[in-house]
C-alpha cells in the first residue's frame, strides 16, 4: 500500500506521516525545494520534489499509488495566494488521480464551510452547509475544491470529504503545535492565559492524531462524495482551560478578553479568533457511526500531548513553544 500525500509540512501533514509510517505504510511526499523535511524523514517515505502546481511532479509522485491525501489546501497563505487556488490545485490532483485510476482520496477541506446550530438547536452535521456568499475569498476558494471533490466523486472517483476541528497536539520541529502551543505551552511557561470573548461560545477541537485515524478509516470506510466532520469535542473556553489546568496542576484561568482586544493583543492566531465569532454546536456522530472513529477527550488529548513535550526534558519553565520546537 503505498499512498500520496499533498500538503505533509503542515501540521496535521506532519503527525499523519508519523501514524501511516508506524502502520507500515509506504508514503511519497511531494514538498517544495524549500521545504522543511525534519522529521519527516522516516523508514518507507519517499519526496517526490515540486510545487503542487506542478502537473508533472503530481503525476509522478502518484504513479502506482494506491491512495491520496490532499492536504495542500491547509499550507497556502492569503497573502500569496491567487483567489482560485484551492479550486485550481484540487482540480489537479483530481484529474491525475482520475485518470491514473487511484483506489481512494481523501480530501481534507475546512469545517469553516459549514453551518454551526444555534445553542438551542441539534448540533450542525455535514448537511448544513454555509451560503458561499458569505465567505471570504479564500474560504470561497476552497469551498469550490469541495464543489470539485464532488463532482470527480460523480464521475466514479472514489473521493471522501472530511473537515477536521481546530487541531491541537505535539508535532515535531518546525511544526507549531496547533491549538496547544498557544494554550497549554505558554501556560505551563508561566504566559498570560484568557478566555476570549464572553466565553459561552464553543470550538470543535481536534487532537492531531485522531484526524489522522479519521483519515485512514475514511479511506478504508468512508463513502464517495461524502463529507465527514472530524471534530472532537466542541467545548467553550472556560471548559478547554479547566482542562489544561488539570493536566498541568495549576490553576483554571477566568480573566476574559474582549474578542476585539485579544485581535489587537495577538492573544491567539486570527484563525482561532475567527472562530470564537460563532458557537461551533457540529457533531461528529455521522463519522462515528460509519468510520468507526473514537477520538479522544480533550483532556486525555491534552494530557498525552504535555507527556510527550515533557518527554523531551521540558518542564513547567521551559515549555515555550519556540524552545519546544528546537528541542523537538
Amino acid at each position: 500500500m503505498t499512498t500520496f500525500i499533498t500538503g505533509a509540512t503542515t501540521d496535521l501533514g506532519r503527525v499523519l506521516v508519523r501514524e501511516m509510517v508506524q502502520q507500515g505504510e509506504a508514503l511519497r511526499l511531494l514538498v517544495r525545494a524549500d521545504s522543511n523535511r525534519s522529521g519527516l524523514e522516516l523508514p518507507g517515505v519517499e519526496f517526490i520534489r515540486g510545487d503542487i502546481g506542478d502537473a508533472v511532479a503530481v503525476r509522478k509522485g502518484m504513479t502506482g499509488c494506491d491512495r491520496v491525501c490532499h492536504l495542500a489546501g491547509l499550507d497556502t497563505s492569503p497573502t500569496t495566494m491567487n483567489g482560485d487556488i484551492h479550486h485550481d490545485l484540487a482540480r489537479l490532483v483530481m484529474q491525475a488521480a482520475q485518470d491514473m485510476r487511484v483506489g481512494s482520496v481523501v480530501h481534507v477541506s475546512d469545517l469553516r464551510l459549514l453551518n454551526p446550530s444555534g445553542a438551542d438547536a441539534d448540533a450542525a452535521d455535514e448537511t448544513h452547509t454555509v451560503d458561499p456568499a458569505r465567505l471570504n475569498k479564500p474560504l470561497k476558494s476552497r469551498h469550490a475544491a469541495d464543489a470539485v471533490a464532488r463532482e470527480f466523486a460523480a464521475k466514479g472517483l472514489p473521493v471522501k470529504l472530511v473537515y477536521p476541528g481546530l487541531g491541537y497536539g505535539y508535532v515535531r520541529a518546525p511544526g507549531q503545535g496547533g491549538l496547544a502551543a498557544w494554550t497549554l505551552l505558554q501556560f505551563a511557561n508561566g504566559g498570560a492565559a484568557t478566555i476570549p470573548g464572553n466565553g459561552r461560545t464553543r470550538l470543535p477541537v481536534a487532537y492531531f492524531k485522531d484526524t489522522a485515524q479519521g483519515i485512514r478509516l475514511a479511506h478504508e470506510r468512508g463513502r464517495s462524495g461524502e463529507g465527514y466532520i472530524l471534530g472532537g469535542e466542541t467545548l467553550t473556553w472556560p471548559q478547554l482551560w479547566a482542562a489544561i489546568a488539570d493536566v498541568l496542576g495549576q490553576d483554571i484561568p477566568t480573566r476574559q478578553t474582549p474578542l476585539w482586544l485579544a485581535r489587537v493583543m495577538a492573544a491567539l492566531p486570527a484563525e482561532v479568533l475567527d472562530l470564537c465569532v460563532r458557537d461551533w454546536h457540529v457533531s461528529a456522530e455521522k463519522a462515528r457511526r460509519e468510520l468507526g472513529w473514537r477520538p479522544l477527550s480533550f483532556r486525555d488529548g491534552i494530557a498525552e500531548t504535555w507527556e510527550e513535550y515533557a518527554a523531551l526534558g521540558m518542564d513547567k519553565r521551559t515549555a515555550t513553544p519556540e524552545r519546544a520546537m528546537r528541542r523537538a
